[in-house]
C-alpha cells in the first residue's frame, strides 16, 4: 500500500503532488479538493483538509472587532468630553 501512495503522491517540499493516471496529469490536491481537476479522479490516502485559519469567513469577524473598536473609541471621546 505504501508503493501506491509513493506513486500517487510525490512530494516537492511541504507540497503534496499526485500524479493522475487516466490523463497524465500532475496536480496538487490541496488547491482543488483533492480531486484531478480534468477527470475528477481522487488519489487514495490524501488529506486535503484545510487548517481552521483558512477555512474561516473572516468578514463577520472582522466587522465584530471594527464594531468593539469603534464603541470603544466612543467611550474613550466621550469620556474625555466630560472630564475637559
Amino acid at each position: 500500500m505504501s508503493d501506491l501512495i509513493s506513486k500517487v503522491a510525490r512530494h516537492k517540499g511541504d507540497e503534496i503532488i499526485a500524479h493522475c493516471p487516466i490523463d497524465d496529469w500532475d496536480f496538487a490536491p490541496r488547491y482543488t479538493d483533492g480531486v484531478c481537476p480534468i477527470c475528477g479522479w481522487r488519489p487514495e490516502g490524501i488529506d486535503v483538509t484545510l487548517p481552521f485559519a483558512a477555512r474561516i469567513d473572516w468578514f463577520w469577524p472582522a466587522v465584530g472587532f471594527l464594531a468593539l473598536v469603534s464603541v470603544a473609541m466612543a467611550i474613550a471621546v466621550i469620556v474625555t468630553y466630560i472630564k475637559a
